[in-house]
């Protein structure tokens, strides 16, 4: 879940302290980790949708914006979630 220099920026990042991994044919999640404020770094995290991100980020990053896509990485897709259905 690494950005590269090309497709985003490396990570972990502690400009950039949420990364959202890529959608995923037939999975009903996307990967979230959050750095938290003293630099570790959260297992990846399974979120369903907008709610749950914003629930974890709120927990392990307060102030973090995810709507300051300097602040919040998503691989592909930004803002889009699986299918209700998949899950």
């Amino acid at each position: 879940m690494a950005g590269t220099p090309t497709d985003g920026p490396v990570w972990p990042n502690p400009e950039c302290p949420v990364l959202v991994d890529a959608l995923t044919p037939g999975v009903p999640w996307r990967e979230v980790r959050v750095m938290r404020e003293d630099g570790t770094v959260t297992d990846p995290a399974r979120c369903h949708d907008a709610h749950e991100l914003r629930r974890l980020v709120h927990h392990e990053r307060p102030g973090a914006d995810l709507e300051d896509p300097a602040q919040s990485f998503w691989v592909d897709h930004p803002g889009e979630w699986p299918a209700a259905d998949l899950r």
